[in-house]
């Protein structure tokens, strides 16, 4: 039931990110930025967005001691979508000639089920970091 209501509230604050996203690339990309650097704005300011409701709103990680080490986590996962992102936008767009629109909505929903995934398991949760994983793994006998 838990993961069905941040599934829930992580929907929600992705519709207000994914405006804000579209909001700034349709300006963006209107005014002839092009779509690669329309899209990296509009990245940008949508996890803004989504930091902080994530982290206060959906996870309830209200712990101002831990923001430093979320913010950590949720960078490391905001550059690997943003490659992503710009990857499939890249192959589909530019290799494939999906039109632009269609294009950004497939790699906005592959960014979409990646990044809850990891924000419920690693970004907002209590475990170790990949450091200390890594550190334990290799002292096993």
């Amino acid at each position: 039931m838990k993961t069905a209501l941040q599934f829930s509230k992580y929907g929600g604050i992705a519709v207000g990110s994914a405006m804000i996203d579209y909001a700034v690339f349709s300006i963006l990309y209107f005014v002839g930025a092009g779509a690669m650097p329309s899209q990296m704005v509009a990245r940008l300011s949508g996890g803004a967005f989504s930091f902080v409701l994530n982290k206060y709103w959906c996870f309830e990680a209200a712990s101002r001691r831990t923001v430093v080490r979320e913010g950590r986590r949720f960078l490391m996962l905001y550059a690997f979508s943003y490659g992503l992102s710009l990857g499939v936008l890249y192959s589909l767009n530019d290799r494939l000639n999906v039109p632009v629109y269609p294009a950004k909505i497939l790699a906005d929903v592959t960014c979409f089920v990646i990044n809850f995934i990891v924000m419920k398991r690693y970004v907002f949760s209590a475990t170790r970091g990949l450091r200390d994983r890594v550190g334990a793994f290799l002292k096993s006998p």
